[in-house]
């Protein structure tokens, strides 16, 4: 063990015994950020969430002076909002003072206000904890010559416990219930990722979002995605409809690794939630109250397929919006993201125009290239009721698609008052 771990490592023991339960160890200031912290010890503030609370840098060597670790301590201040600031310099502690410009000696580290314990409501570092459990068990696991999976990664950290929260080798952590669910299927997500085929395995998050936004204000019934992939456009409707109308999922995915990978996604959820292996155009579809999709681009069936006006296809994307209109309920709305084709391509002219005349077509959004994960083609967003035909709100959104599309992005804004009007928030 180097002299820098020895350090970190006495360091964190010194913080646990002063009260800190969890102690992090280089842990990162933010996604993007490539600093790291020597310590950042946690604690329940005022209200009992658990926040960031000390941050320690470390120093050894001859004439290393407390001082230069300022700079890093008041970036960590900045960017984590810590409490109590302190260098470690040869094993002597030194901690700063409010402003963080001067450093004084003290015997060690002062003990958390509130006491160690808190609920965490950080979504980063619940998922920094669960990615943490689940290396770990594949390393248990390879020193027994098991081979990891990553598409079903071991059990054991996604286990339920008797209170919402996170083993660790600190000791259990209690996580806020939503936080804890988002923060499952992100590890699970990025531990799949290390097949090398990490960008494949979810939808753009602002997409996710988007379509959520635009299934409706109210989420009941049925939620049906007949291409779901890992289940992104799933899980951001269950965002939403935790505190909604009773409500069920169904996903349906032809690869059998990535439905693998949603079904355990699903089965950490809290609301009742099916993912079946095989291709939507052969299996049982149920019949929704909501349908999202997104299916694969470029593609062209083996056969031709009868849509409801009696006209045929190859093209999968019109062929998924038939599709998704065959099973939706009445009154039931499909959004599906598509490539741009489908709005002017040739030979699907006839079916364009029995959308317009049997069904209500709200919305056309165009999205620029980048808006599909791995590929520059140029798509746009579907909204479809099965309901009266109507006007239909068409937007084209630029390189700031996802401001634009973002919670209270001025397309979003617009394009929910024309589809929901009051009750679009």
């Amino acid at each position: 063990m180097t002299r820098e771990a020895s350090m970190r490592d006495q360091v964190r023991a010194r913080l646990r015994a002063d009260g800190f339960d969890l102690v992090q160890l280089e842990a990162p200031l933010d996604p993007a950020s490539k600093v790291r912290p020597d310590v950042v010890a946690w604690a329940a503030d005022n209200s009992g969430e658990l926040v960031p609370w000390a941050v320690v840098e470390i120093k050894s060597g001859q004439f290393k002076s407390p001082e230069l670790a300022l700079p890093a301590l008041v970036r960590s201040r900045d960017l984590l909002g810590t409490i109590d600031h302190y260098a470690v310099v040869n094993g002597q502690w030194f901690k700063a003072d409010r402003s963080v410009r001067s450093l004084a000696p003290v015997d060690g580290p002062t003990p958390p206000q509130h006491g160690p314990r808190g609920l965490l409501v950080d979504e980063g570092l619940a998922t920094s904890l669960l990615l943490k459990s689940l290396w770990r068990h594949v390393d248990m696991e390879r020193s027994r010559g098991i081979r990891a999976d990553y598409f079903s990664p071991p059990a054991g950290p996604l286990a339920e416990t008797n209170a919402p929260g996170i083993e660790t080798t600190d000791g259990f952590v209690p996580v806020r219930h939503d936080v804890l669910w988002r923060a499952r299927r992100r590890a699970l997500i990025e531990f799949a990722s290390n097949t090398g085929n990490g960008e494949a395995l979810a939808s753009s998050p602002t997409i996710a979002r988007a379509m959520s936004a635009l299934a409706g204000p109210v989420v009941a019934g049925t939620v049906l995605d007949p291409f779901c992939g890992t289940g992104s456009f799933l899980w951001a409707v269950m965002d939403r409809a935790l505190h909604d109308a009773p409500v069920e999922f169904v996903g349906v995915e032809v690869n059998d690794r990535m439905a693998d990978l949603a079904g355990t996604i699903g089965r950490t959820a809290s609301l009742p939630t099916k993912i079946v292996t095989g291709d939507a155009f052969e299996v049982e579809l149920p019949k929704a109250d909501v349908v999202l999709a997104a299916p694969p681009l470029g593609i062209r069936m083996r056969e031709p397929r009868v849509l409801l006006d009696g006209s045929t296809t190859t093209d999968m994307a019109v062929a998924a919006v038939d599709l998704a209109l065959q099973q939706l309920r009445p009154g039931g709305r499909a959004v599906l993201h598509v490539a741009a084709g489908f709005t002017f391509q040739h030979g699907a002219e006839q079916y364009r125009e029995y959308l317009a005349e049997e069904h209500r077509v709200a919305a056309l959004i165009g999205l620029p290239s980048g808006a599909v994960p791995g590929t520059g083609v140029r798509s746009v967003l579907v909204v479809i009721e099965r309901g009266e035909p109507g006007e239909t709100f068409v937007a084209q959104v630029g390189e700031d698609w996802e401001t634009q599309l973002a919670t209270n992005g001025a397309a979003m804004t617009a394009v929910l008052a024309h589809i929901d009007g009051d009750q679009s928030r």
